[in-house]
């Protein structure tokens, strides 16, 4: 059977737990050149850089490292943490310097925000099986289980993975919440990246 695609939506945060209302913490991290990942993409500070990318992919221990998840997409940059104003590419006639800043191009200074992955952020996103698409059906055993994450291939965002259940494997998640009934595929659960895949919040 065919893997899981075309269903993954972004990762986006749905509480912060033990708190009555709290924000969660985001932090904005200089950018590495040449991203274009979208928003609510599980991120990582490069460690050979110092700059924010998306996660490789993750199949094992030593690539589930999160930093957090994204939120807003990569600028696509031509130079690490260096802002780049989101020009069009049309020209100025008889100004060959000049350039055209849509109205409304949203401001862009080099970084990238994220949501710290951490044991009180907890987010929500859509189970799915990079085997087989129906594993991705909720069971009342997921509550407290560990699984990977995986990017679908057409949508590009990511869902979480029930058939990566090894932290060799790539487990790096641990559903703590079912937010649609038992036996819903591509159901919605709430999870927190576990303490040994957190990055920069252990």
């Amino acid at each position: 059977m065919a893997a899981t695609a075309g269903v993954a939506v972004p990762f986006r945060i749905w509480k912060v737990d033990d708190t009555n209302g709290a924000q969660p913490g985001i932090r904005r991290y200089g950018e590495k050149a040449s991203q274009t990942f979208l928003q609510g993409t599980p991120v990582q500070i490069d460690s050979g850089t110092g700059f924010v990318q998306a996660n490789p992919t993750i199949n094992s221990a030593a690539t589930a490292i999160i930093a957090g998840m994204s939120t807003e997409g990569a600028s696509n940059l031509t130079t690490s943490g260096t802002a780049q104003t989101q020009n069009l590419i049309q020209k100025v006639p008889n100004q060959t310097s000049a350039v055209i800043t849509a109205i409304g191009a949203p401001p862009n200074d080099g970084t990238v925000g994220l949501v710290k992955a951490s044991d009180t952020n907890i987010f929500i996103g859509l189970e799915g099986g990079s085997t087989t698409d129906a594993d991705g059906t909720i069971a009342a055993t997921d509550l407290g289980a560990i699984f990977g994450l995986t990017k679908d291939a057409t949508t590009g965002f990511w869902y979480v993975d029930k058939d990566i259940t090894t932290t060799a494997g790539g487990a790096c998640v641990e559903v703590v919440e079912l937010i649609d009934a038992v036996g819903t595929l591509h159901g919605r659960v709430a999870f927190k990246v576990t303490s040994a895949a957190q990055q920069l919040y252990k």
